[in-house]
């Protein structure tokens, strides 16, 4: 059955004694109030969850409160809302659904309940104007492309039970200045800080055993990065475009590195390849218009199977490597096109 009252309609299911929160055929606007419960004909039912698409393109509606009671938020529920600029959660909340609030460009500000486990994705992609987000500490995963494009977004707290950060997570958040993960967080997947133009600074647990392709591609301010403990290679573009990265430092369990993946690193002057890596990909050093040193200590020079840098960087560049390998590396593939080779 359903009903409409207060000029909210609501889908009853009688058999539960519950209500469901539905689209209405006229948009809803202004500011919605949605209560605990409802009754119809002398019975009394708990509004327990907003349906997927409810409030979806209500471009006049301007605040929302949600009901003591209500569970879950759906689908899409509030996507393409713009004039939406404030919406108050209950502590019963647990579920948010994938592009719950997508391209809510008015809203600000985003504090969730504690209780809140699922925030699903694209929930909050193209919100341009929310700038500060407090996550709940019970949530597991930062879902992919979760804050994409909130291109004001300035500060962002992770809860301690989180083990991964979704791909495209924060892609676009240009006015990200810092973010601190939690010990535990298992992986950063690709793109998740692509073009986080304002991060200056990110310090990767070594509870991290993968940071995949792109990841921080674009994070033309960050100027330090350190490869943590548990990851084994430099995935591709995985620091291409950072255009301030001075020093990346990375440990000796190093094993390859990807295509492109230092890619117009236009500011670093040197890089130290471990000993164990075993192959560069191609176009790895391209655009280090400032490289002067790179110091290989592999005893066997590393495969590459193309171009890894730019013929300026090859004849500037100094190539520092192992104790007697000169010759070695003199006559390897791609390696024997640098005109400057020093032993270590």
């Amino acid at each position: 059955m359903i009903t409409k009252i207060d000029n909210i309609t609501y889908l009853i299911d009688g058999a539960k004694r519950c209500a469901t929160v539905t689209k209405s055929l006229v948009p809803y606007s202004g500011s919605i109030a949605i209560p605990a419960t409802v009754e119809v004909e002398g019975v009394c039912y708990q509004v327990v969850d907003i349906l997927d698409e409810a409030f979806k393109d209500c471009t006049s509606l301007c605040s929302v409160v949600l009901g003591d009671n209500i569970d879950s938020i759906g689908i899409s529920a509030f996507e393409g809302c713009c004039m939406l600029s404030s919406v108050k959660f209950n502590e019963a909340l647990h579920a948010v659904g994938l592009q719950a609030f997508k391209g809510c460009t008015s809203l600000v500000e985003v504090v969730f309940p504690p209780k809140v486990l699922v925030i699903g994705r694209s929930a909050f992609a193209g919100c341009t104007s929310l700038s500060k987000v407090f996550l709940p500490d019970n949530l597991v995963n930062i879902e992919p492309s979760l804050f994409d494009g909130c291109s004001l977004l300035k500060h962002i707290s992770v809860g301690s039970l989180v083990d991964s950060i979704g791909e495209y997570a924060f892609c676009g958040c240009s006015s990200l200045e810092e973010v601190v993960l939690p010990e535990g967080v298992l992986s950063v997947e690709g793109w998740a800080f692509r073009d986080c133009s304002s991060l200056r600074e990110i310090n990767l647990p070594t509870s991290v055993a993968a940071v995949k392709k792109g990841a921080f591609w674009g994070c033309s301010s960050l100027v330090d990065f350190v490869l943590p403990k548990g990851v084994n290679m430099i995935d591709q573009g995985m620091l291409a475009n950072c255009e301030s990265l001075k020093s990346v430092s990375l440990h000796e369990g190093v094993l390859s590195i990807g295509y492109g993946a230092f890619y117009n690193c236009s500011a670093i002057e040197s890089i130290t390849l471990p000993a164990a890596v075993v192959n560069v990909g191609d176009q790895a050093f391209r655009g280090c218009r400032a490289l002067k040193e790179l110091c290989v200590m592999c005893d066997a020079a590393p495969m590459c199977s193309g171009d890894i840098a730019d013929a300026d960087v090859y004849s500037r560049t100094v190539l520092r490597v192992p104790e007697g390998k000169v010759g070695e590396y003199g006559f390897a593939r791609i390696w024997e096109r640098f005109g400057n080779v020093e032993e270590i």
